[in-house]
């Protein structure tokens, strides 16, 4: 498997009103970025909105708020929305739906178009996951304590559970008439190895398991990437970086009665992909790596021939990863072995930025002030050469025709609302 890999060319690359000072005053004191969260963005208890028409929203988890950005000038607007212990954040059909990390077990709704927090749902346990609705009108949350995924509405309406033994990771179809759960450690199921489908109309579960003559076809499946159809899908086996055996990209057709294992192709590592057109990338981090690396891997898609495969300089369990412009994949992994920077205040952190056009892999640099340098959430800015990177509990603006930071990072809104510190997760955007 290694001889075939090469390693990945590196770059390394006027005055304060009262009302503004009180304001910072308080951010100050209060550790974090801003004071008294609500549930309307703009006005607490009315109904104008920010007007800004190009959005991106931001979770904190210290905070438990998601915080509106004007993506056109990098800027902080005033708005802010309750979202408890937010982290994890889908967006589409007019809503985003934000997962709460901490104790209160709920996923949170926000209305995109009112800027307007949907009261919170409340679960039976810690959700791991989530998955939302082409329109927006059902979150899917993977609650692995309690062994269900729970089909949330975001009207608040409907709160049904599905048995799921220990739901851990989601995939959803691109029209999301099937919902893919995959257990915290499938080899441990009754039947080694599997994954459950769910018909999103009827919530029947079906359990998907490897055939009796190829058992060794799905190992540790991890997630999986839906193959431009809503029954079938590429299943990312995460092998011996979960405790299997082989990792490998697995395509299979559920749509009849009996699942079709269409094929099969051995891979480094899987644990994070992305389909464009018809090439499939996957990263994962195999054992034995050089110079604790991680493996980017290119798929046809249609022939699951292998086209490419190159370590990466980043290590670690790879979670994200978003196509941006100028030819530019980022990929994003947690627990990650930090690199050297050119200066003390700077450190290579868990991002790689690989060129899809000249093959080249580039590690940025960050400011080592973080409370990790764990990747949690991606966004290509639309109609930008800028990605927003949360990283480390941070926010960083990543140029995508230098791969470093941009020349201009966060800054604060123009009433004084400063840029949020502490325990940034995840950033959208929800405008074109």
């Amino acid at each position: 498997m290694r001889g075939r890999f090469s390693v990945g060319k590196e770059v390394h690359s006027p005055s304060l009103n009262l009302a503004a000072l009180f304001s910072i005053v308080l951010l100050l004191l209060a550790g974090c970025s801003y004071n008294g969260p609500s549930n309307n963005a703009a006005t607490p208890g009315g109904n104008t909105t920010t007007g800004l028409k190009k959005r991106v929203l931001i979770s904190n988890q210290q905070t438990g708020t998601v915080f509106i950005v004007d993506a056109q000038r990098d800027q902080m607007s005033n708005a802010v929305l309750t979202a408890p212990g937010g982290s994890k954040m889908i967006t589409t059909g007019g809503f985003t739906a934000v997962l709460e990390s901490g104790t209160n077990n709920t996923v949170n709704f926000i209305n995109d178009s009112t800027e307007v927090a949907v009261p919170q749902i409340a679960l039976p346990a810690s959700v791991e996951d989530i998955a939302l609705k082409a329109d927006g009108s059902v979150a899917y949350a993977a609650v692995r304590d309690a062994g269900v995924v729970n089909a949330v509405a975001q009207t608040g309406g409907s709160n049904i559970p599905v048995t799921v033994p220990t739901a851990r990771r989601l995939a959803i179809s691109p029209n999301g008439t099937k919902l893919l759960a995959f257990a915290d450690d499938p080899q441990t199921l009754a039947t080694p190895n599997a994954f459950f489908v769910i018909d999103t109309a009827t919530l029947a579960v079906a359990m998907i398991a490897p055939p009796a003559n190829a058992p060794g076809i799905l190992d540790q499946p991890f997630t999986a990437v839906f193959n431009n159809s809503e029954t079938q899908a590429f299943i990312l086996n995460c092998g011996p970086e979960c405790g299997g055996k082989s990792a490998s990209v697995t395509l299979v057709d559920f749509s009849g009665p009996t699942p079709n294992f269409i094929g099969s192709t051995p891979v480094a590592g899987a644990t994070v992909g992305l389909l464009n057109g018809s090439t499939l990338f996957v990263a994962g981090s195999p054992p034995g790596a050089p110079n604790a690396m991680g493996a980017l891997e290119t798929i046809n898609a249609n022939t699951l021939g292998l086209s490419s495969s190159i370590f990466i300089p980043t290590d670690g369990l790879h979670l994200k990863m978003q196509l941006a412009g100028n030819n530019r994949l980022y990929i994003g992994s947690q627990t990650c072995t930090p690199g050297p920077g050119t200066s003390s205040q700077m450190v290579q952190g868990c991002l790689t930025i690989f060129n899809t056009g000249t093959g080249a892999s580039v590690r940025p640099q960050v400011s080592s002030a973080r409370i990790n340098f764990d990747v949690t959430g991606i966004q290509p800015i639309s109609h930008r050469n800028v990605v927003y990177v949360c990283q480390g509990g941070g926010i960083d603006i990543l140029d995508t025709t230098t791969d470093a930071l941009a020349a201009t990072q966060l800054q604060p809104s123009p009433q004084g609302t400063q840029v949020p510190i502490g325990k940034l997760f995840d950033v959208v955007q929800i405008d074109p």
